[in-house]
């Protein structure tokens, strides 16, 4: 099924031309490094099982009916995996040999065998053939022996024996032989060990859903009712598909399940909420159903309720209003949001929003009579979503980079318009914990397509920025970031039933690059053709020196990681076009698309051409981008919330052509400043990591880390398939040939060292 809707998706992202395309993406980067709420064996490099030590395990509260309530503006997520000192964590130790009644610890130095290593064997032989052996059994001891490799901790009452050798009496010919004796207690069948299991106990009752396999996000539904769906697709909880490389592989995929619900004594109960199908993402078929199913705690299992009764249009929100059939309502409730779709990547996509459980609602039913942000605002600059600080501030007069008239886009869902709020709309900037600004918005009367009230469905609010404020941090000349929260109101409380909607907030930051992108992936962005060039272009605030460029590629179909492209930077003639080369890779240090090991992460590249320099001068209209020597197209991220598809160009045939497309790339230039290439979030670590040999066979061998260092090897779907600490060598004899990525952690759980390795 899937190899023909992969082939109507790109098809369908095809330009006029022919010649760019977009792509549905195979991972979700929102999700990466993503924690489903599941305990998952981890296996070293041995392929050997490791202990439950130090696991959690999570028990949960109760929720009362009008805890159900979540139009995902905030998380209600429970967020794994619990820490140590969490308040409400406890902790078991468990021993591996205990006494018969499991109620005693064996000693720490017990040793135990079975009948494997422990016995007396009499054997006869008769002119070189055995003839008789003759076991006979020490006398056993009973221990009940708990496996501590899995959960939950179990065992079985075993006969065993302190003795841990093995007694041979031969009889040769008649004649007796020196008794020979075996030993193991170096190498014993059994041995105490422990393992100290921790419980986390989460009854917060703000925290509704026990697992976060589906995404909770901001970006991907088209017109959300509020700030914030849940979305459904193809991909697991680390934003990795459920099947990768398969592309026909369909079945059962995301599920969002809710904590246990008390509903004794209830009656005429309801579960309601909104689903969009598509959105920004890829539009399901009609088999590619979204499904409800409620938990009978009498028979303890899931029963399927709903699903759409008729499917729905693309982009359009519509309502679920699901009736708790009595025999349901008891103590223990438990409901499940899940999908069937194509597990092969992140497709057929649905969204929901405003879930919630109601007794006795009004029917007829009502409105929700809520006024809520609807997509989150992402810069208060004219054309970038970040640029250099040192840039923005020497500026002649940095208000004119500033945005004029911003419009927020809010969604109300009362059943008739209402008044704006007179004195609760606000634009607040701070900065390094100082309050800058603290402006209130006025209605600004009639500026289509606003109409001086929130009308039903979404408003595009307009607030003005210039010349009412400036980004401002004195005495900074590297980095400045700065919070940014507006908030929206209506006059009539009655027509705003959430207030914790109301608000979006953001940082604007000023680092040491220029983006357009709101930093997630909706679709990967590609151009075919052999030789082809794609060329994205900025107009910096001054002329400065490029160090590098940051690019953030998705994978999609097809895992490109190994195709040749050649970095490159244009100024721009007359007509702002591309036109001389002012760097280019070579064909003997070419560059490759890379994949992230992190959310949405950006991998830097530097200029390698040894017949340039190593920083490049840029004139303030310049481009960065690549040529292709294949015609496979290589998917950079695209952002389909913010639009500068007019500073996309293309070039297949020798003339350069403005992209069709609506949408950001995910590529940022990096100038030569005061902080360094990782965007000041971390400074560059004091280790210096070499892995060696790459390729390799069998071992890897590391130089650089420390004793807290962990090392993780992961399979291009995403799938952990070496996880090592304490280590400088890695055994990877045992991996299928192929490309890996190995990503090494420090005990902050920062990212120190990424690279990919090649096994042979």
């Amino acid at each position: 099924m899937k190899n023909a809707i992969l082939l109507i998706l790109i098809i369908a992202g095809y330009s006029s031309f022919s010649q760019e395309v977009t792509s549905p993406l195979l991972t979700n980067p929102s999700l990466y490094a993503g924690h489903g709420g599941e305990m998952r064996m981890l296996r070293t490099s041995t392929g050997d099982t490791i202990s439950v030590d130090s696991t959690f395990t999570y028990t949960y509260g109760s929720l009362d009916l009008t805890d159900v309530w979540d139009d995902f503006s905030e998380s209600k997520f429970i967020k794994y995996p619990a820490n140590f000192t969490d308040a409400g964590v406890t902790s078991v130790l468990y021993h591996q040999l205990m006494n018969s009644a499991n109620t005693v610890d064996e000693p720490a130095s017990a040793i135990y065998c079975d009948t494997d290593k422990a016995r007396h064997d009499s054997v006869k032989i008769v002119s070189g053939v055995l003839d008789t052996v003759v076991t006979t059994l020490f006398t056993p001891h009973s221990i009940w022996v708990n496996n501590l490799n899995c959960l939950p901790i179990d065992g079985e009452l075993m006969d065993l024996y302190d003795e841990c050798y093995v007694l041979i009496d031969s009889i040769i010919d008649g004649v007796p032989q020196i008794q020979d004796t075996v030993f193991y207690t170096s190498n014993p069948n059994y041995h105490q060990d422990s393992a100290r299991v921790f419980n986390a106990f989460k009854n917060d009752p703000n925290k509704i859903w026990k697992n976060n396999n589906a995404c909770h996000n901001y970006r991907y539904a088209v017109d959300p009712w509020s700030l914030g769906v849940a979305t459904f697709d193809g991909v697991d909880s680390t934003g990795r598909p459920y099947d990768f490389g398969n592309e026909n592989a369909y079945g059962g995929a995301d599920t969002l399940t809710s904590k246990e619900i008390n509903l004794t004594g209830t009656s005429n109960v309801f579960l309601s909420f909104l689903y969009q199908a598509q959105g920004h993402g890829n539009m399901p078929e009609e088999e590619d159903s979204l499904v409800v199913d409620f938990w009978l705690v009498d028979s303890l299992q899931w029963y399927n309720i709903w699903y759409p009764p008729v499917f729905p249009a693309a982009n359009q929100w519509d309502t679920a209003h699901i009736a708790v059939p009595p025999n349901f309502l008891e103590d223990g409730f438990r409901f499940r949001i899940r999908n069937r779709a194509s597990t092969s990547g992140a497709l057929d996509h649905w969204h929901i929003d405003y879930v919630e459980m109601e007794e006795n609602p009004i029917l007829p039913w009502e409105p929700y009579k809520d006024l809520a942000v609807s997509m989150p605002l992402n810069s208060l600059l004219k054309d970038y979503t970040a640029a250099p600080w040192d840039h923005f501030s020497n500026l002649a007069t940095p208000a004119d980079a500033m945005i004029d008239t911003a419009f927020l886009k809010v969604y109300n869902s009362d059943n008739t318009p209402t008044n704006v709020g007179s004195t609760s709309m606000f634009l607040k900037v701070d900065y390094d914990g100082a309050n800058e600004l603290n402006y209130q918005l006025p209605n600004p009367g009639t500026i289509p397509p606003w109409t001086s009230n929130w009308e039903l469905g979404v408003n595009e609010f307009p607030f003005f920025v210039s010349p009412n404020y400036t980004f401002s941090a004195p005495g900074n000349d590297s980095i400045a970031i700065f919070d940014v929260t507006i908030n929206a109101d209506a006059d009539v409380a009655a027509s705003n039933a959430h207030k914790v909607n109301d608000t979006t907030r953001f940082q604007q930051e000023f680092k040491n690059f220029y983006a357009y992108d709101d930093g997630s992936a909706e679709v990967g962005y590609g151009i075919t053709g052999s030789n082809s060039q794609l060329a994205y272009g900025f107009e910096a605030y001054e002329s400065d020196t490029l160090t590098g460029i940051l690019m953030h590629f998705v994978p999609t179909v097809v895992d490109v990681s190994q195709y040749i492209m050649l970095l490159t930077i244009w100024d721009a003639d007359s007509e702002g076009n591309p036109s001389t080369i002012l760097y280019q890779d070579d064909y003997f240090t070419p560059s490759y698309p890379q994949y992230g090991a992190s959310k949405n992460e950006f991998k830097y590249y530097e200029f390698s051409n040894p017949d340039y320099a190593s920083e490049i001068v840029v004139p303030e209209k310049f481009y960065v981008g690549w040529e292709q020597i294949e015609s496979q197209t290589l998917n950079i991220g695209m952002d389909r919330n913010t639009n500068s598809g007019q500073e996309i160009k293309f070039n297949v045939g020798g003339s350069w052509i403005t992209s069709s497309q609506e949408g950001s790339l995910m590529i940022r230039p990096v100038f030569s400043t005061a902080i360094n290439h990782t965007l000041g979030e971390r400074e560059e670590p004091n280790q210096i990591i070499s892995m060696y040999p790459n390729p390799t066979k069998d071992i890897i061998s590391f130089s650089g880390l420390s004793g807290e260092d962990q090392i993780s090897v992961y399979d291009m779907s995403g799938r952990l398939a070496i996880s090592e600490s304490n280590s400088t060598n890695l055994n990877a004899d045992f991996l299928t040939n192929g490309v890996y990525l190995v990503n090494i952690t420090d005990a902050s759980g920062n990212t120190i060292f990424s690279e990919k390795l090649i096994k042979q």
